[in-house]
């Protein structure tokens, strides 16, 4: 027989263990095909398939070295190097051929590695103590599950028996279910069989159970009626949900559930505390690809349709064995989060509209598998194959050190980030534990090692102070606590005002001060007290009109801008005139067009403070007088004035006020109130406080 056939025969038979998903054996003899032609590429890709496929991520990055190398390559490959890469902690290496991936294909929801992040996620390494569990073997342990005082999980140990049979896509024994007792230091030891008569030809498990043991939900695969099982166009036998009851002291034969669906998977059961919600995987359709959670509600009779948990949890890739916790905490196993490889785990409390999954770091995570996570009263079980490697996982307990509590500022009406504000932890007698100060993220996050009940505070000048609580509850399960924390913009201002005389700055008691809100038109008075002084409160970023009355006072009004105020107080001072016969008041603000007389509109509203005081006083008799400065000529400012000062009295007549009690007179440039007569060389200012209003009281 030449060499060629020899070849052919063997590639022949490798193919065909390929085919039926015998990767083991196939994976024999490609390894021989490649020692006697080390330049066939086709070899190559079969043994990174291969390797990858009983998940010996050493052997699967080797091969997948030389394929993406190769006239073979596709995207896929760029993508199966990649997470190969990853797996082996090289991250750098990895993150050049995802995005190599990511460019040679569109519309890939693949995320990008962060390198930030994974270096993030390595951080607090010393916030659990993991160790492996007595009870594992050399085949792979698993999808622990409590079980009253005990712990069930599936175990591919090899059993005693005169049949043996195998899977042969890594060559291990079917799983069975064994129970173990914990110990006192949470210990797994002298695991037994679980139940004789549950067992089946092939897989069984992951379960879980009501919270008195009654009764059980159970993975298995899916077999025909002939008793042969039924694999899908990968070679995945699909698995199904049943359930049993314990009737006296044996399991009643478990009994498909109705959400199941032919030709897809479905199982990898989890119980909400209360027994009404059961979480679990499935590949069927309409989903966002790989296998995604979904919970079935308890009814009457039966459970409810299934619903889909959403992108927020599911991903293309698959998202897999799902625990709830006391805290309507789910915990879950995915590779389509971004992560340390492998499978990661991640929990996502459901109590919070917009919560996202967090990821749960190292150690707990690793570039392998990590998936399988159960946890009670702060200690826990999980699975990973991050010490043997490929297929064979190992179950591993672990207890929570320290825990953290993270979150944000948010500002409670726009719920926008709130940043460089004070935080601070306070414990269960009020006392500050920490404080820091975040950055413009508004980010914060506290390390403890004690469970108790705190407090969050949180501190930022314009808004009321935030507190929130956390109790032992929410604390006793959870490594990750996320809090955010609103703050309510304060947006009211502490007003205090004074009113003082001009002659003498004594305090003026009984002021009616009328403060209103230019926007919303609505007035707030207030009345000085015998200090002088008033008091209320404004709102931000506001525009007011003060206005100032009482009798035998001149009324006054003045405009405040409360914008881009610092702090929570505002001062106000006004100054005030007494009404006496002889005494004479220049009225603020009244200006004319040049060379007109015509009452502007600024000048109307001064206008108006004199109507009122008229109508506050009605015995009151004025004369009302108007000047200008020494340019142009004294006949023409005398007529300039005069005009000014009619027009002046005939507006306050047309208010209501009677023209008995008023006087006009214009003065021109006889009445300078400083050295600026003609011919003097004067700046606009100085000009400018010649030309004035001026109010003479006449009679009282």
């Amino acid at each position: 027989m030449t060499s060629f056939s020899v070849k052919a025969q063997i590639m022949e038979r490798a193919n065909k263990y390929f085919e039926f998903f015998s990767y083991e054996e196939a994976i024999e003899l490609y390894e021989i095909l490649w020692q006697k032609d080390s330049l066939n590429e086709n070899v190559a890709k079969q043994l990174a398939i291969s390797y990858r496929l009983t998940n010996n991520s050493e052997k699967s990055e080797l091969w997948y070295s030389k394929v993406v190398k190769s006239s073979l390559t596709t995207a896929t490959d760029y993508l199966e190097y990649s997470r190969a890469l990853q797996s082996n902690k090289k991250y750098e290496e990895a993150q050049i051929w995802m995005d190599k991936y990511l460019k040679s294909t569109s519309g890939s929801e693949q995320k990008q590695i962060d390198l930030d992040l994974i270096l993030e996620l390595r951080k607090d390494s010393s916030r659990y103590s993991i160790k492996p569990i007595t009870a594992n073997s050399e085949q792979s342990e698993f999808g622990v599950a409590f079980y009253k005082e005990d712990v069930v999980f599936s175990s591919a140990k090899e059993k005693t028996s005169m049949i043996k049979r195998n899977y042969k896509w890594n060559n291990q024994n079917y799983l069975r279910l064994y129970k173990s007792e914990v110990s006192k230091d949470g210990d797994l030891k002298n695991a037994v069989l679980f139940s004789g008569k549950l067992g089946t030809n092939y897989h069984d498990g992951p379960v879980c159970f009501t919270a008195d043991g009654k009764e059980m939900f159970l993975t298995r695969n899916h077999v025909s009626s002939s008793k042969r099982a039924k694999r899908n166009e990968e070679g995945v036998v699909s698995i199904k949900l049943y359930h049993c009851t314990m009737e006296g002291d044996k399991w009643s034969t478990p009994e498909l559930l109705s959400f199941n669906m032919e030709g897809y998977s479905t199982g990898h059961p989890a119980l909400s505390a209360d027994g009404k919600s059961l979480y679990f995987i499935s590949d069927r359709p309409n989903g966002y690809g790989g296998t995604d959670l979904y919970v079935s509600t308890k009814t009457e009779t039966d459970w409810s349709t299934p619903k889909n948990l959403g992108d927020k949890i599911n991903t293309s890739e698959n998202e897999m064995f799902p625990f709830a916790d006391e805290n309507q905490i789910l915990y879950f196993a995915s590779k389509g989060h971004a992560g340390l490889g492998g499978l990661d785990l991640y929990s996502i409390d459901l109590k919070k509209e917009k919560a996202e999954p967090v990821n749960m770091g190292y150690p707990i995570n690793t570039s392998k598998d990590d998936f399988g996570l159960i946890l009670k009263n702060g200690n826990g079980y999980f699975a990973s194959n991050r010490i043997k490697g490929e297929t064979y996982d190992d179950i591993y307990q672990f207890a929570i050190l320290s825990r953290l509590i993270k979150g944000e500022v948010l500002n409670s009406e726009t719920k926008e980030i709130l940043g460089n504000t004070k935080v601070s932890l306070l414990n269960s007698n009020g006392e500050i534990v920490k404080t820091i100060h975040t950055t413009a993220d508004g980010k914060f996050q506290f390390l403890i090692s004690e469970i108790e009940d705190y407090q969050i505070k949180s501190v930022k000048e314009n808004f009321t102070d935030g507190v929130e609580s956390i109790s032992t509850t929410d604390l006793s399960n959870s490594m990750e606590f996320h809090q955010s924390v609103y703050q309510v913009p304060d947006n009211k201002l502490s007003l205090e005002g004074l009113v003082v005389y001009k002659d003498d700055r004594a305090p003026v008691e009984g002021v009616l001060v009328s403060i209103t809100n230019e926007k919303t038109n609505e007035t707030i008075d207030y009345t000085s007290n015998s200090e002088g002084k008033f008091f209320g409160s404004l709102l931000r970023d506001q525009q007011y009109n003060l206005r100032y009355h009482k009798e035998g006072i001149l009324s006054k009004s003045s405009k405040l801008n409360t914008s881009n105020r610092k702090g929570n107080k505002v001062y106000v001072e006004e100054v005030v005139e007494k009404v006496q016969v002889g005494k004479v008041f220049v009225l603020d603000n009244i200006f004319y067009d040049v060379n007109k007389s015509n009452i502007r509109a600024d000048a109307a509203m001064e206008l108006d403070k004199l109507v009122v005081l008229m109508i506050e006083n009605p015995s009151l008799k004025i004369e009302l007088s108007s000047h200008t400065d020494s340019r142009g000529s004294d006949v023409y400012n005398k007529s300039l004035s005069d005009r000014r000062a009619k027009e002046a009295v005939e507006y306050i007549v047309s208010k209501g006020i009677s023209p008995d009690r008023l006087q006009a007179k214009g003065y021109g440039e006889s009445r300078l109130i400083n050295h600026c007569s003609n011919g003097v060389n004067c700046s606009k200012a100085e000009h400018q406080a010649n030309r004035r209003t001026e109010v003479k009281i006449l009679e009282l």
